[in-house]
């Protein structure tokens, strides 16, 4: 993965630029994973589970969070587990990784957004957290089937075709 990245250093389009974080993002993971300080190999998976409560905290922070850059530590530490735990605890009540929920709850954010609010589709973007117009379309349009301008065009004409 590091040769990888360094292989992306001289390009300056924005395609590498982005592989090249989410490599490193994926390189961070992996080494924070593998040897951070909740990393053990001797302990089973299977710790406790997250209470409604717990869950419910989760959510709330990540949907006041969701223009900032939230973490797997932050959300460990928000419920007192360790990383590994909160992986497998967080898998099993959302039934999706935390990172995936996260882009779920931006996405749902986005759409809310592009029905209602007088902003651009840049504006709404970084207003959701992601870092570049260019990621925010990408990853609306993988979730959602269609770009966030397609997608406002779309629920425009189902308000008989007035702009918000």
């Amino acid at each position: 993965m590091v040769d990888r990245i360094v292989s992306l250093d001289g390009r300056g389009d924005m395609a590498a630029r982005l592989l090249q974080e989410a490599l490193a993002d994926g390189l961070r993971l992996h080494v924070l994973d593998r040897y951070g300080e909740s990393a053990s190999s001797s302990r089973p998976r299977a710790g406790r589970e997250l209470s409604r409560a717990e869950q419910q905290r989760l959510v709330e922070f990540i949907r006041d969070g969701l223009n900032s850059e939230i973490d797997l530590p932050t959300l460990a530490g928000l419920v007192e587990m360790k990383l590994d735990g909160f992986r497998h605890a967080f898998g099993k009540a959302f039934h999706m990784t935390p990172y995936q929920f996260v882009l779920e709850q931006r996405i749902a954010e986005a759409r809310l957004l592009l029905e209602s609010a007088p902003m651009s589709i840049t504006e709404i973007g970084g207003v959701v957290g992601f870092s570049t117009p260019s990621h925010f379309s990408t990853t609306f349009k993988q979730r959602v089937g269609v770009t966030p301008t397609a997608y406002r065009r779309a629920m425009w004409a189902g308000c008989g075709g007035h702009e918000l």
